[in-house]
């Protein structure tokens, strides 16, 4: 066997063994259910009709059930917009990186420009997945179905989220 192929061969047994190992501090850092540091609370930003344009904020009710709040204000010259929802989230299932959930939320939308004003309350249910990244970052990606108020029927809507968990 010539010597770059067995450095080679070397180095590959080498990486396998490695991820093979057990690497309690590489498993700690990307897990929701760390026992040292169980990251209950987050703060950051929401897009959802179902549940608010903004800052959010999230918190436990439960282990098993979580509120997030969320809101914002723009308002320009003649245009002012503002916003706010609260979204419940029930855990199906939480395990390593991964957060599957059930959503319920309501939002409250209004906006006035130039003479005229829309003002509208959205409710919605839908599946989530919440996914760590790194130590504390989390994103969250949901289908909803919203009911806008105006009509008679449901749409899916997307709702996406970045946290910060302290």
């Amino acid at each position: 066997m010539r010597p770059a192929t067995r450095i080679l061969s070397l180095a590959l047994l080498m990486l396998a063994v490695s991820y093979a190992l057990p690497a309690p501090a590489r498993a700690q850092t990307l897990d929701w259910n760390r026992l040292d540091d169980p990251m209950y609370e987050a703060l950051g930003l929401n897009l959802g009709l179902g549940s608010g344009v903004g800052l959010s904020y999230k918190y436990p009710v439960q282990w098993w059930l979580y509120a997030q709040a969320t809101g914002g204000v723009w308002n320009n010259k003649n245009d002012k917009r503002h916003n706010l929802g609260l979204e419940l989230q029930y855990i199906l299932r939480q395990s390593g990186r991964d957060k599957l959930y059930c959503g319920l939320g309501a939002a409250h939308f209004y906006h006035q420009e130039s003479g005229r004003t829309k003002d509208h309350f959205n409710v919605g249910f839908g599946v989530g997945l919440e996914r760590l990244f790194g130590e504390r970052m989390s994103v969250q990606a949901e289908a909803t179905f919203i009911d806008r108020g105006n009509k008679d029927t449901l749409m899916l809507f997307p709702q996406v989220g970045v946290f910060y968990y302290f």
